[in-house]
């Protein structure tokens, strides 16, 4: 029980780091010039897991939150080496609402914005290294942004290809999100049988398995982490250093629909297993609310790359 509960206590800063550094695919693909693409999520109203207890001493058992979270990217590539060296230039910006149900709080938006520099280079067929470095800000910007509100998370995997279908990679990342500094290890998979199956894994932040039916259509089955950390408005939480980590993580089919060479949509649903909001004063921990199991209806559309 006590296993659980510590590994509870653990997923969702794992999940946080990872997902923070490793939003780029491990292997890149080599073609040269920019790509764009947006997401929005469709997610209903989560009842809180537990009665929430007022200031005045009042409780709450039937409150509830719904997010509206919308992100885009713009992304340049450039290939050198006749293909060996590939150099990703990443820029994200994400915004979340939220809308509350019989109760109020007053956090109601929040913005994150970062920049990716990405390496990959192939020493030779069975060797090959990928790092990235990745300066953040996540805030509501409420308050006058300061350096508190920026972070720098940076990872390196060295990958061993075993073939031209199979390659695994063992690296490190290491964030600043918690304070002075936190490291982890990272296991990476990339597997197809050269037709039409894929499997992904960058273990324990995210797994994907994809079946290709015809050229302009893709069947996936995808778990993934998301979330950030952030920071708030020392007025309106009333605390000297607030910070909020927000961590999701959802299970569910996709559809990826080709539609030219330079358009895909996808389409991903299912359930969002893990809901969590855990609130901070400096490296203390104020408050956390888990939200109940749901649904979830993610669309993206992407244009290049």
């Amino acid at each position: 029980m006590r296993q659980m509960s510590l590994l509870k206590r653990l997923l969702p800063p794992i999940i946080l780091v990872l997902t923070s550094i490793l939003a780029s695919p491990l292997t890149c693909q080599a073609q040269t010039g920019p790509s764009a693409s947006i997401t929005y999520d469709f997610l209903p109203h989560q009842d809180i897991d537990e009665p929430i207890r007022l200031e005045d001493g009042s409780i709450i058992d039937n409150a509830g939150v719904r997010l509206a979270r919308f992100r885009a990217t713009l992304t340049y590539t450039i290939v050198f080496s006749e293909g060996r060296t590939v150099l990703v230039n990443d820029l994200s910006y994400q915004l979340i609402d939220f809308e509350y149900r019989n109760w109020d709080y007053p956090l109601k938006r929040l913005h994150a914005a970062s920049y990716t520099l990405m390496l990959q280079h192939r020493f030779s067929r069975k060797w090959s290294v990928w790092a990235l470095g990745t300066p953040s800000m996540a805030t509501d910007l409420k308050a006058e942004v300061s350096e508190n509100d920026f972070n720098f998370q940076a990872a390196t995997v060295i990958i061993r290809h075993f073939s031209e279908r199979f390659s695994i990679g063992v690296g490190a990342v290491f964030a600043t999100r918690f304070g002075s500094g936190k490291a982890l290890p990272i296991l990476a998979v990339d597997w197809n049988n050269g037709k039409n199956l894929m499997a992904k894994a960058i273990l324990p932040a995210s797994v994907e398995f994809w079946y290709r039916t015809c050229p302009r259509l893709d069947l996936g089955l995808l778990v993934s982490g998301d979330g950030n950390n952030f920071r708030g408005d020392p007025a309106i939480y009333r605390v000297i250093e607030p910070g909020l980590r927000y961590t999701m993580l959802t299970v569910g089919p996709a559809l990826r629909i080709n539609l030219s060479g330079d358009m895909r949509i996808n389409v991903e649903g299912g359930l969002i297993g893990l809901h969590r909001f855990e609130f901070f004063d400096g490296d203390r921990e104020t408050a956390s609310y888990d939200l109940k199991p749901s649904q979830y209806l993610r669309v993206s559309a992407q244009y290049g790359g």
